[in-house]
């Protein structure tokens, strides 16, 4: 990967890389994440229960099973406590919120030397500001996980970065982060999850809709860098075809009331329903047709492997990280971001053609499978923890020896 803008087949590439080496590697990397049991606190500041917050609950109830100690400390989060609480998952709450929390530090690495912790993994910006500086305070490597196109400035003291995708990978590389330094991890689900009926009757009962009914949706917290406004543009259109279309918006945010407007605007309120937060959002992805999310700028978009687990194929913006999670034609359908006329042509050809939709499917659930699975992503993030402890005791050590030979 270079500092240069990639081309699609560029980011195949190197998607395909990844996989490659997730399989013909799959030993080796064994070896590394055998190096011991571990202690691992993992520091996380979330507003919400999203995208990161699952990848890295996902993750440490996986660290868990393998027989790690995995201890959360996090800012108060009811939904994420109890998540944790329920996977088994040891977590605490500290005051560490806010990037002018000067004291978080301190805090973190008195909580870490309390803990014992071999390493500390951070999660979302202030997290990895204040638990890397923690970090050092306490001794301890860091890791930071970057699950956005987040500013470099929150992980410059980290030991080493995760990247949930080559896309964060590229942003981090083009302000100046040594390359080297960063790993991608793409964020993985447990298959078992998704083994269940599939065909989504129950929920379409729930919700009212009819078996035969088209139904599209997103998931996904309501701001514009998400897109939904040009999935109400969207349907404006398939409306026209499609006479008796719903499309199911699930999330929140300080976006839903302007999204509300153009709904009524659009004359749109028969075939749009806001469905708020769900704890069970994978759930209604199965009354789905075709999952869709038109975002402007994304870090990867875990619900898309959601999707994929389920069998539903995805019409996505073209865009760096969801071009590696859908591969256009194959698994769903990219299209340019921004563009309702183009993003109505996608999800109209799927809905008109229910066996290629089927197919495209299949074929994205064994993407999912291959590529983003639980274990794939506990593998690859043992071994770099196994790797930066090495790599930090060599460094101690050897400034330790370098200190009493110049003492002589």
């Amino acid at each position: 990967m270079t500092d240069e803008t990639t081309t699609r087949s560029d980011r195949a590439a190197d998607v395909a890389d990844f996989a490659a080496t997730d399989t013909a590697d799959q030993e080796a990397m064994a070896g590394l994440a055998g190096g011991g049991k571990l202690t691992i606190l993992q520091i996380i500041t979330p507003r919400r229960y999203s995208g990161a917050e699952r990848a890295m609950t996902y993750l440490s109830e996986s660290l868990v099973k393998r027989g790690h100690r995995v201890v959360v400390a996090c800012k108060y989060n009811e939904l994420l406590l109890q998540e944790l609480d329920e996977r088994g998952v040891e977590a605490h709450v500290l005051p560490i919120r806010g990037k002018l929390n000067v004291a978080a530090p301190f805090v973190i690495s008195r909580f870490a030397r309390r803990v014992g912790a071999d390493i500390i993994h951070t999660h979302l910006s202030t997290a990895s500001l204040w638990g890397s500086l923690g970090a050092k305070l306490a001794g301890v490597p860091c890791v930071g996980d970057v699950q956005w196109l987040n500013h470099k400035y929150w992980y410059l003291f980290a030991d080493r970065l995760t990247a949930c995708s080559h896309g964060v990978r590229k942003h981090l590389i083009g302000q100046g982060l040594v390359g080297e330094r960063i790993e991608v991890v793409y964020n993985g689900l447990d298959p078992a999850q998704f083994c269940g009926p599939g065909d989504g009757r129950a929920v379409r009962e729930e919700l009212g809709l009819s078996p035969e009914q088209p139904v599209i949706g997103t998931i996904a917290h309501f701001s514009p860098r998400k897109g939904h406004v040009y999935l109400l543009g969207a349907m404006a259109q398939l409306v026209k075809r499609f006479d008796d279309i719903c499309c199911l918006l699930i999330g929140e945010g300080r976006d839903e009331q302007r999204l509300r407007r153009a709904v009524g605007e659009l004359g749109l309120e028969k075939h749009v329903r806001f469905l708020g937060y769900r704890h069970d959002a994978c759930e209604l992805i199965k009354a789905m047709d075709v999952m869709v999310l038109p975002s402007l700028v994304e870090g990867l978009g875990i619900v898309l492997i959601e999707a994929g687990f389920l069998g539903k194929p995805a019409v996505a913006s073209d865009i760096d990280g969801i071009d590696e999670v859908i591969v256009d034609g194959e698994t769903g359908m990219l299209v340019p971001p921004a563009d309702v006329d183009a993003l109505a042509v996608g999800i109209e050809a799927l809905l008109d053609d229910g066996e290629w939709a089927r197919q495209l499917g299949r074929q994205a659930r064994s993407r999912m499978e291959r590529i983003f699975s639980l274990d794939a992503m506990t593998d690859r993030t043992e071994a770099v923890y196994h790797e930066v402890i090495a790599e930090y005791r060599g460094r101690r050590g050897h400034e330790g020896k370098s200190e009493t030979e110049g003492s002589r």
